[in-house]
């Protein structure tokens, strides 16, 4: 790893004041003895493989990623959710928004927009949020038949720990799956091997090829890399419905209680630590559009993608040693301990760094502002 590029490798660091939604757990219709849950209350999972993104990929994840949001309620809930219309018509989960007529939304770029619940259903975990900022916008494209099949390669988009523009990568792991949370119950739905964390609620599932909307990633089962998404295609009548004629009066969910929906209490360390983690299995994977996109706009004026991209040419991978997360008045200093096996000359060789970088709100973003690292020494260098 070039020595320059290791602050680039850390600028991954991102933590937030706002809550994550918690949500219940239920027996499904699966082997009885696994639980399953809303995906808004796991902890984050880990993405594995070692392969790097195609280039059309990486087009489709640029394009995409414009046109999720993150949606914030005033509790400090989050999750996802996208653009399905020109109208500025966002569709996610009904356990996002359950309970409340006006949320908001947070756009790629940090901007923050007012949104209303214009649609919401009692049996299927849908829902349809108004944004008049997004009026106008070409949305993402959906696929109106449902034409999945086993072994899909697919994307999920979302708002993990609130941290956007998190993609991860998976298959079609099982079709037409039955499963009830209470009081929603789910049918034909997707299984998925995407791994999907708290937040990802509301976000897309998209088909790897060709970039179109398959479904609405819902819920995953307990512990488990296995998650749930709903076919776009069997709702897509209904929130059409929704966009033409929105619902007078919402339901309501007593049920849905604030012990139910109560935010995470990690501290801001706790989730600067799994996001530098999460950096650098980007990174591993070779998802570089990922990683770019949570460097600050001063560090991205100052360096291309291209350049980004191309300062791990050497790089085979970065492993995490350590992780020392320190809260300060107005940001965080984070310290990581590294181990890179990089090629040097032809040779594979494996270095340890130290770096320290700072990380502070942009547009009410938090990311990365600027870092210093430098190379240890190690035992068979010092002989």
């Amino acid at each position: 790893m070039k020595r320059s590029w290791i602050i680039s490798i850390l600028s991954s660091l991102i933590i937030l004041g706002a809550g994550i939604a918690g949500v219940f757990y239920i027996m499904t219709a699966v082997p009885e003895d696994i639980s399953v849950s809303a995906v808004l209350n796991q902890p984050a999972a880990e993405e594995t493989g070692n392969q790097e993104v195609p280039k059309e990929t990486q087009d489709i994840i640029f394009e995409s990623q414009k046109l999720v949001v993150q949606i914030e309620l005033d509790d400090g809930s989050v999750g996802s959710g996208f653009l399905y219309n020109d109208q500025g018509d966002v569709i996610t989960n009904a356990h996002v928004v359950a309970n409340t007529e006006s949320v908001n939304v947070i756009t790629s770029d940090g901007k923050n927009m007012p949104g209303d619940v214009i649609g919401l259903s009692r049996d299927t975990d849908v829902a349809v949020v108004r944004v008049p900022g997004l009026k106008g916008k070409e949305p993402l494209p959906v696929r109106k038949e449902d034409t999945a099949e086993l072994l899909d390669e697919i994307l999920a988009l979302g708002s993990p720990l609130g941290l956007q523009n998190t993609v991860t990568r998976g298959e079609i792991s099982g079709l037409d799956r039955t499963l009830d949370i209470e009081p929603f119950h789910y049918e034909n739905l997707y299984q998925i091997s995407a791994p999907i964390s708290p937040g990802n609620s509301g976000g897309p599932l998209l088909d790897r090829e060709t970039g179109e909307v398959i479904g609405i990633n819902s819920a995953k089962l307990d512990e488990e890399t296995i998650g749930f998404s709903i076919p776009i295609s069997d709702v897509l009548p209904m929130v059409e419905r929704w966009s033409e004629s929105p619902m007078r009066s919402l339901p309501e969910f007593p049920e849905l209680t604030e012990e139910v929906y109560s935010p995470v209490t990690g501290t801001d360390a706790e989730q600067a630590s799994y996001m530098v983690q999460y950096f650098y299995d980007s990174i591993n994977q070779g998802d570089f559009v990922t990683a770019y996109s949570l460097l600050s706009s001063s560090w991205q004026e100052d360096l291309s993608f291209e350049n980004f991209r191309s300062g791990y040419n050497n790089t085979l991978s970065v492993q995490v040693d350590n992780l020392v997360a320190d809260p300060q008045e107005d940001q965080v200093e984070v310290t990581a301990f590294l181990t890179a096996e990089e090629t040097v000359d032809g040779e594979v060789k494996m270095k340890k760094y130290k770096v320290v970088y700072p990380v502070k709100k942009e547009n009410q973003s938090v990311k990365i502002m600027s870092g210093s690292g430098e190379e240890l020494s190690t035992d068979k260098e010092e002989e």
